[in-house]
């Protein structure tokens, strides 16, 4: 090992060691995709496409708060078979450097809805935002259309659906220190819900999507406090559809 390399890993044990969990030196394919500062980690051994981006303002926290347009990707994981169908799509956003000078900061809006999973860990915070919202079942009645109408009408002009039936995933990170890191998924039930055959499997049978929700939300959380960005999506709970 020559010098450099030597201080390169000496150095990246010791932001390893200050960042604990954070992530502070992952390791990502050179050709993972970016928003911003966020590079892009996919699940290994199965087929995503890039499917767009750009410079987008997409549905902000909360209705008083002016959502900042930000450097946007999209991507799309395809299913086995001939047609190959979406089963997932994500939309990622993030500032392009996580100073203060390029921070986008809103007050927090994290509120509590019918039929959505709301983990608030910012308590409200007037200062910060760390919000999670889950759906399991939002492909039904127009609700993505109604409740994150920029969204809805940013994947219809980029000709992106993902396949019915689909949960929904939103989370957002912002500090006041300039962090700020979107992340918004649709994905088929049948990669985060197992088959139930009895009433206790259906009682038990969405915990595998919420314990996903929570990782994916800690995979944004780490990607804003780490050096590189870096963003390792967790896998899917359930194997893909045949």
């Amino acid at each position: 090992m020559n010098r450099v390399s030597a201080w390169a890993g000496w150095r990246c044990g010791l932001v390893v060691l200050g960042l604990a969990a954070l992530g502070g030196c992952s390791v990502v394919p050179s050709n993972s995709p970016t928003a911003g500062r966020v590079q892009v980690s996919l699940p290994a051994e199965q087929e995503w496409v890039d499917l767009g981006g750009g410079d987008e303002a997409l549905d902000p926290a909360g209705q008083s708060v002016v959502a900042p347009t930000l450097p946007t990707r999209v991507f799309g994981l395809r299913g086995p078979g001939k047609d190959k169908p979406l089963l997932a799509v994500f939309v990622v956003q993030a500032n392009r450097s996580g100073d203060v000078k390029d921070r986008h900061f809103g007050l927090n809006a994290c509120a509590e809805e019918r039929g959505v999973y709301v983990d608030d860990r910012a308590a409200k915070s007037p200062t910060r935002i760390d919000c999670l919202r889950f759906k399991r079942w939002a492909d039904g009645h127009d609700w993505l259309a109604k409740s994150y109408p920029v969204v809805s009408a940013y994947l219809t002009r980029l000709q992106v659906a993902a396949l019915k039936p689909y949960g929904y995933l939103n989370f957002r990170y912002n500090t006041e220190a300039g962090a700020y890191v979107s992340v918004q998924v649709l994905v088929n039930r049948q990669l985060v819900q197992p088959a139930t055959r009895n009433n206790d499997d259906f009682l038990v049978s969405g915990q595998p999507a919420l314990i996903w929700a929570q990782q994916m939300a800690q995979a944004a959380r780490v990607s804003a406090a780490s050096l590189d960005g870096a963003m390792l999506l967790p896998a899917f709970p359930m194997p893909l559809p045949n």
